[in-house]
């Protein structure tokens, strides 16, 4: 978080008021002189009476200056004419105590007044301490140059000018405080505000952390799962056809001994059906052990995944001259090779169980619902009874005669395998000899997996 560190500003000549801040100098200077000048036209001589037109043009000036808004030109010229002035005097006519207080003065309003400006700060107080030391030392040693001449209201006008400067100094002072003050809480204030960002940008990657934990901890239950019906299919669902062919074999090998092949052809058909069902069963494992470990999560148009699919199975389609309808898919986040399995197993599952009297016809179609993309497979295949529509997402549950209809009863158990680890429920609603229609969805609320970024 980075924060950066300007400089309070203190605009002191700002809309060029009249009562502002020098504004109030130069007026207050112009009326004094235009004073003291109507009063040397009545009562001093006519020198007197041009050095206070000379000193009222002046002030004039740097009136005019402020009304005409040049802000920056009316600053620095009441900076650098008073003490000039005082400096010509000095020279012109002598010089009195009162004058030292004024160049004082003003270098002490130098000071506040440009201290955001340590050089031209600098080169003022060193204009204001010259202006009056050499025009000082000049007139001690040679005298003033037009002699001694007494300016009406002298003193009092100095007065009056540092009086004015003074409270110019600490107004400006007052408000340089004040502003810097106010600058640094504006800047606390923007470091809180960049500070809230970032625990609200904080606070959303925690909760893309907890959701992709969430679903991390569900594919770990779901993987443990597995791995134990797994363990149970493999002990338990392959002895069956293992058994068989231990069996067969030894009462060939008996058979043999006795010289007896009675029963040979018929045992050699049960040998192979049995193999045929292990290879079978077999087969079905392996494809059931990819779920879920084959691939990560990441964004799937599922028309591609749909379009894979049937170029796989476009020998069958063919075959059974099968009719394909599918509507507009989404786009989605989903394991890629999971998801093709399951459209794989629907598709498949529609084309082997058709009907014999009717061209098989498969229709995909998709639909969002709140959280989730609903799809369904429907077809006019042989349909299923209803005693048995609770069952067939089981491991190895067989519906059908396997000689009829050849299979390791995996397919379906696999594709609610692959339905859980997309958080979503599958379904069929069928009758038989009018087909089936079998429905999932996928949750809308699955992370892809670089999605998640590291926490600020």
């Amino acid at each position: 978080m980075s924060i950066t560190n300007t400089k309070p500003t203190c605009k002191l000549l700002e809309k060029g008021k009249l009562l502002e801040n020098f504004g109030t100098i130069t007026f207050i200077s112009l009326i004094c002189s235009i004073i003291v000048l109507i009063d040397t036209f009545f009562n001093y001589s006519s020198l007197e009476q041009i050095i206070a037109s000379v000193i009222a043009m002046g002030f004039g000036i740097g009136f005019l200056l402020n009304r005409l808004k040049y802000n920056h030109a009316t600053r620095l010229y009441m900076t650098f004419y008073p003490p000039t002035i005082f400096m010509l005097l000095i020279f012109l006519i002598g010089g009195f105590f009162g004058q030292a207080v004024g160049f004082a003065t003003m270098a002490f309003l130098a000071f506040i007044g440009f201290r955001n400006n340590p050089k031209m700060r600098i080169i003022i107080i060193t204009y204001d301490i010259l202006a009056f030391i050499i025009p000082t030392v000049y007139i001690q040693i040679y005298g003033p140059l037009l002699g001694v001449i007494e300016i009406p209201y002298d003193e009092i006008l100095v007065f009056i000018a540092c009086l004015g400067w003074l409270s110019l100094i600490f107004r400006m002072y007052d408000e340089t405080k004040t502003r810097t003050y106010t600058t640094a809480l504006e800047l606390n204030n923007k470091a809180l505000k960049e500070s809230e960002i970032n625990l609200k940008k904080a606070q959303i990657d925690l909760k893309k952390q907890n959701k992709e934990l969430a679903v991390l901890n569900n594919e770990l239950k779901l993987k443990n799962k597995h791995i134990e019906e797994f363990t149970f299919i493999v002990t338990h669902d392959l002895k069956s056809p293992l058994n068989n062919i231990n069996i067969i074999a030894k009462e060939l090998q008996y058979q043999h001994l006795l010289a007896d092949y009675t029963n040979f052809d018929s045992f050699l058909k049960h040998l192979n059906d049995s193999s045929a069902r292990l290879t079978n069963l077999v087969q079905g494992l392996l494809k059931y052990a990819e779920i879920g470990g084959s691939s990560e999560m990441e964004t799937i148009d599922i028309n591609e995944v749909i379009n894979v699919v049937l170029d796989d199975l476009s020998e069958k389609i063919k075959e059974s001259n099968a009719e394909i309808i599918v509507e507009e898919m989404p786009v989605l986040i989903g394991k890629s090779n999971d998801l093709r399995m399951l459209f794989q197993n629907l598709i498949h599952n529609a084309l082997k169980f058709k009907s014999s009297n009717k061209i098989p016809r498969i229709t995909i179609r998709s639909v969002k619902v709140p959280s989730f993309f609903q799809f369904s497979v429907e077809d006019n295949g042989i349909g299923i009874a209803k005693n048995q529509q609770d069952n067939i997402f089981n491991a190895f549950h067989k519906l059908h005669n396997h000689a009829k209809f050849e299979g390791s009863g995996i397919g379906l158990y696999g594709s609610k395998k692959i339905i859980d680890h997309h958080q979503g429920q599958i379904w069929v609603e069928s009758e038989e000899q009018k087909g089936c229609k079998f429905h999932f969805t996928i949750s809308t609320n699955l992370i892809e997996h670089n999605t998640i970024e590291d926490p600020i």
